[in-house]
Formats: structure tokens, C-alpha cells, sequence
């Protein structure tokens, strides 16, 4: 408050110009308030839209190069059929060897005519029909994966991690005894898209909600490093050991050389795709009372 003390003689006019004077002057900055920031972020994961694989088709024991070629052509319409109208192309031409063993009498030939087939397969078909193809004696290649580009990010994400930024800063405020006040600055930083290390793929099926169109869980009931898989195969148990899932599965009725083909494949990896969205928060910083 200020008070202006007027005499008798002073000049009134004089007065009240100095009195206007002193009530606008401007009154002092106030000084910046306290505050803290916390940076929040989330991770949105992506597994591949479609998997690649290379198939061998081989048919055997044909007696001449024409019959070795036409039963090659069986087998290959007999996979066709196991794709169910996948993206099915040849990767290479049709080839045909012959195979001499012994000498004389006891001597054997036979024609063998290979080839092989790139399968590109959507998620929902991936697991069922390559474990189908392995079981009817195709031989598989390790896959590889094919990512289309990212569809946009929406607000989920954005939320999600300023979310975890508050969360951050009440957990502090907590601990150091003070009160939030407004939020100050918000900060939306550019995301980061990367690769993540490959998964085992009993491991994806953490990454998975039950909607997911790769559709692991009815094939992983746990992603665990004991491959405890219920795959619709009949899994050899000893008469003399509990129930319990074994840490490598052995396929009953099964040739062994498919059996570890099929063990094999399931041991492969998939790469997972992670875009990481952050949010900086900064927020005024108020006393307890």
C-alpha cells in the first residue's frame, strides 16, 4: 500500500500526477516456480506379417528319370494341397540324378528328382502348415519373415506414456514430501522404431494378446525355456514317470530323422519389431499445507 501525503500548499494537479505515477508503475516479475520433470514411455511390439519358407520336394526310388519326374509332380500337387492357396512359387527347376550302388548282380539304380518351392504364409496358417509339411517328409528351411510398413501409432501409445510419466512423478512427490501442481511443459518425442533380439517361438506367445493373428497360444500353453507345447501330437511318455511335460519333446509314430525335424523348426526364432513412443512431463512443484 502506498500513501501519498499531501501539504497545503503543495499543487493538487502536481499531486495527483505523482500519485498516478506511483500506482501504475509495473509490479516486480515474480520469480519462476519450482518444478520437475519426469520422461514416460511405451513400447508397442510388432510380429511379422508373414513368414517365408524355403521347402525341398523330392520323390525317390523311381526306376526311370520320367518316372522320378512324375512322381515328383505328386508330391508336389500332394503339397499344394497342404498350403491351402498360400503364395506357393518355384525357386528352382525341376532336377533329376541317378544313384548307383553295388557292383554286378548285387548292383542297384535308381532316379531321384528334387526341387524346390518358396511358400510365403500368413500368420494364422504359419505354424499349422509348416509342422504339417515336416510330418508328411517336405523338408523345411529356416524361416525367414517379412514386416509390411507400420501403420500409424494413434493416441494409445502417447497416452500410455505420459501415463507412466505422471505415475513417475507421483512416485517422487511421495518420497520427497511435495505436491504437484499444473503441468508446466508437455514434450511428445519422435519415436524410435527398432529391432529387438529374436524370440524362441514358444517365447513370442508372451508377447501376444489372444487376439493375435499368429495365433501361437493354441499351439504354446507356456513360454517357458522347456518347450512345453501341446501341438496336437501324440508325446512319448514313460509308463514309470508322472505327467509331466517332457523338456524335449518326442513325437510318437514318427520317423526319427522327421521327429528332429520337426523339434528343430520349433526351436527357430522370430524377430520382433519395437516402435518406443516417449513423453516429457514438467510440472510445477507446490509445498505440502
Amino acid at each position: 500500500v502506498s500513501t501519498l501525503t499531501l501539504g497545503v500548499d503543495e499543487d493538487l494537479e502536481a499531486a495527483i500526477e505523482r500519485l498516478k505515477q506511483v500506482f501504475t508503475k509495473d509490479p516486480p516479475a515474480p520469480g519462476p516456480r519450482p518444478r520437475t520433470s519426469a520422461t514416460g514411455s511405451a513400447v508397442h511390439r510388432r510380429l511379422p506379417d508373414r513368414a517365408v519358407i524355403e521347402v525341398g520336394v523330392e520323390a525317390d526310388g523311381a526306376d526311370t528319370a520320367t518316372e522320378a519326374r512324375k512322381k515328383l509332380v505328386g508330391r508336389l500337387d500332394e503339397m499344394v494341397g497342404l498350403v491351402k492357396g498360400s503364395d506357393c512359387r518355384p525357386a528352382a527347376p525341376a532336377r533329376c540324378r541317378k544313384t548307383t550302388v553295388g557292383e554286378g548282380d548285387e548292383k542297384e539304380e535308381w532316379f531321384t528328382a528334387t526341387t524346390t518351392v518358396i511358400l510365403r504364409l500368413e500368420p494364422g496358417d504359419f505354424l499349422d502348415v509348416a509342422l504339417e509339411l515336416l510330418r508328411q517328409g517336405f523338408v523345411l528351411a529356416a524361416p525367414t519373415y517379412e514386416f509390411d510398413p507400420p501403420a500409424p501409432l494413434g493416441s494409445d501409445l502417447h497416452r500410455e506414456a505420459a501415463a507412466d510419466a505422471r505415475s513417475k512423478l507421483e512416485a517422487t512427490a511421495e518420497a520427497a514430501g511435495f505436491r504437484l501442481g499444473e503441468v508446466i511443459v508437455v514434450n511428445i518425442l519422435d519415436p524410435d522404431t527398432g529391432r529387438e533380439s529374436s524370440r524362441l517361438l514358444p517365447d513370442v506367445n508372451a508377447l501376444l494378446d489372444p487376439a493375435d493373428r499368429w495365433g501361437l497360444q493354441s499351439h504354446f500353453k507356456t513360454s517357458n525355456q522347456a518347450l512345453m507345447m501341446d501341438l496336437s501330437l501324440p508325446w512319448r511318455r514313460s509308463k514309470d514317470v508322472a505327467l509331466i511335460d517332457p523338456a524335449e519333446p518326442v513325437v510318437e509314430h514318427l520317423d526319427p530323422e522327421v521327429d528332429e525335424k520337426v523339434i528343430d523348426f520349433l526351436k527357430s526364432e522370430i524377430p520382433v519389431h519395437a516402435t518406443t513412443v516417449k513423453v516429457d512431463l514438467t510440472v510445477e512443484i507446490l509445498p505440502f499445507g
